[in-house]
C-alpha cells in the first residue's frame, strides 16, 4: 500500500489583523438583488436567494450596494440558512468609488452597527468601499476600517482595488498601464489601505472601456490581448511580497455590448486561472444582479445554476490542498500579449522552470505552487473557452505525477513515469497536479487545518 502522508496547514492573512483565513472562500458581490427592486424585496425572495446560494456552493456572500431593506432581510436569511456574510449598508456606512464620501460617518454610527450584528454569529465582516481610487477615498476607506477595527476587532474588513480599465482619478484620465498609473495606484492602495487580503475585479467581455486605449473585447481573440492577465499578475506579486491573501472577482454574466455572447466555461476559466496564479478567494460579480444566469430575480434557479454548483463542488473538494499552497510561477504559451511590454517584468518564462521545457499549446498557461514542505503542485489551464485543448507538454526530468481530485480532493498517481506530460482539458478547464520525481519514493498527500 502506497504511503500516505498528513500535513498540517495554518490560517492566513495579514499580520497586523485579528481575522484569518482558514477555507477557500467562495462569495458573491451583492448576494441578493440590487437594481430594480425599489425599496425593497419580498421577504421570501430574499430567503430564497440565500438558500440557493448556500445549495449552490457559495460559502460567503456580499451585500455590496445593495439598499438598506435588503440587507437587513440577508441578515436574518444569512443566520437562517447557514451563509457567512459580509455587511454593508451605505446608508449607515461604507461606499464605492467617490460614492457617500460626504457622509463622514462618526465612530458613535461605527459602533452602534456593531453592537445591532454582534449577535449575528454569521456576520463575519464589513464590506467597507468599493474600489477606492483616489487620495480623499482611500483616506475615507482607511478611516472607517480603522474605526471598525476598533469597534469589530475580529471581524474581516473587506475592500477592493479597482482594475486597470476606469476612467477614475483626480482628473477623470484614469489609472491605466498605458499612461503608467495603474501599478502606482495599486501600490498605494496595498500600502494606504493595508488590507486583510488583496482584491480585485476585472471584467473583460465587453467593450464599454473602448473608450480609452481601444480596449475591446473580440471574440475570435479571446483573451489573448486583454490587460486582465496583466493586473492579475500584478495583485499576485503584491500579495505574495506583502503575504496577503489574494482574491479575485470575475465576470458571472454579460455585460455592455457582448450581451448575447456569454458561455459558461469563460467563468470556468476565469476561475481557474485565478487559482493558478494562488488565488484563495473567487467572488461572482454579480449573483444579484438581474441578468447573472444563476438565480433570476425572485430567487429562482437560472440556466447557470448547476454548472456554478459543480464548479463550487471541485473547489471545495480541493479547498485544502489549494489553502496549502503558495504561488511560486506562472507562464503562458506564446498567444498572450505577445510583445506586451507590460508583461515583461509580471510574468516568468518556461525556460526557467526546473519542471517544464519547450513550448506550451496554444491558449495554455501554468501555475507552479509549493506547500510549506517542498511538495511541488502544477495547475495547467485551457484558455480557450470555446475549443477543448489535446497536447503534451515536455517535462525535464522523469516524474511521477498526482492528480489531485475534483470528487474528493484525494490525491492519485496520474503517471507513474513520464517525461511528456499529456494535457487533454474541455473548453475553460483546469487539471490541479503534484509533481514528484519518479526516482522518490510514493506517497500521497492530505492537508488538514490547524488551529
Amino acid at each position: 500500500m502506497m504511503k500516505h502522508v498528513v500535513y498540517d496547514r495554518y490560517p492566513i492573512g495579514n499580520k497586523r489583523f485579528i481575522w484569518k483565513q482558514k477555507d477557500f472562500k467562495l462569495s458573491t458581490f451583492a448576494g441578493v438583488p440590487v437594481h430594480d427592486c425599489g425599496e425593497g424585496l419580498p421577504e421570501e425572495f430574499v430567503d430564497k436567494h440565500v438558500r440557493h446560494l448556500k445549495e449552490a456552493g457559495f460559502n460567503m456572500m456580499e451585500l455590496g450596494w445593495v439598499n438598506h431593506e435588503n440587507a437587513w432581510l440577508a441578515v436574518e436569511a444569512c443566520e437562517k440558512h447557514g451563509l457567512d456574510l459580509l455587511f454593508q449598508d451605505m446608508s449607515i456606512m461604507g461606499g464605492m468609488n467617490k460614492y457617500c464620501l460626504e457622509n463622514k460617518v462618526p465612530y458613535e454610527i461605527v459602533e452602534d452597527l456593531v453592537n445591532r450584528l454582534k449577535e449575528k454569529k454569521h456576520v463575519i465582516g464589513y464590506y467597507v468601499w468599493d474600489e477606492p481610487c483616489t487620495d480623499e477615498q482611500l483616506h475615507e476607506a482607511r478611516r472607517q476600517m480603522d474605526m471598525l477595527e476598533k469597534a469589530a476587532p475580529e471581524a474581516l474588513l473587506f475592500t477592493v482595488a479597482i482594475p486597470s480599465y476606469n476612467l477614475e482619478g483626480e482628473n477623470g484620465e484614469g489609472f491605466h498601464w498605458e499612461n503608467g498609473l495603474y501599478e502606482p495606484y495599486v501600490e498605494k492602495f496595498v500600502r494606504e489601505m493595508d488590507p486583510p487580503v488583496l482584491s480585485f475585479d476585472y471584467y473583460p467581455i465587453g467593450d464599454y472601456w473602448n473608450a480609452w486605449y481601444d480596449h475591446t473585447f473580440v471574440r475570435e481573440n479571446q483573451l489573448d490581448d486583454s490587460f486582465i492577465w496583466l493586473d492579475i499578475a500584478l495583485h499576485r506579486k503584491l500579495a505574495l511580497e506583502k503575504e496577503l491573501p489574494f482574491w479575485f472577482y470575475y465576470q458571472g454574466y454579460p455585460l455592455y455590448a457582448q450581451k448575447d455572447f456569454f458561455i459558461f466555461p469563460i467563468i470556468r476559466s476565469s476561475m481557474y486561472g485565478a487559482i493558478l496564479y494562488g488565488a484563495k478567494g473567487l467572488s461572482h460579480y454579480a449573483v444579484g444582479e438581474p441578468k447573472s444566469l444563476v438565480l433570476k430575480s425572485n430567487g429562482d434557479k437560472d440556466i447557470f445554476f448547476e454548472e456554478m454548483k459543480k464548479i463550487h463542488g471541485e473547489i471545495s473538494a480541493m479547498g485544502d490542498t489549494l489553502m496549502a499552497l503558495s504561488s511560486k510561477m506562472v507562464y503562458h504559451s506564446a498567444d498572450l500579449l505577445p510583445g506586451c511590454e507590460y508583461m515583461e517584468p509580471l510574468v516568468d518564462k518556461i525556460e526557467d522552470s526546473d519542471i517544464f521545457t519547450g513550448e506550451l499549446p496554444r491558449r495554455t498557461s501554468v501555475g507552479e505552487l509549493e506547500d510549506a514542505y517542498g511538495n511541488r503542485y502544477v495547475i495547467i489551464l485551457n484558455r480557450d473557452f470555446e475549443a477543448p485543448l489535446s497536447g503534451e507538454i515536455e517535462m525535464k526530468d522523469e516524474f511521477r505525477v498526482y492528480e489531485v481530485s475534483r470528487e474528493d480532493g484525494k490525491q492519485r498517481v496520474a503517471y507513474e513515469n513520464t517525461t511528456r506530460l499529456p494535457v487533454c482539458l474541455a473548453p475553460g478547464d483546469a487539471v490541479v497536479l503534484r509533481i514528484q520525481k519518479a526516482r522518490e519514493e510514493a506517497f500521497t498527500i492530505k492537508y488538514k487545518l490547524a488551529e
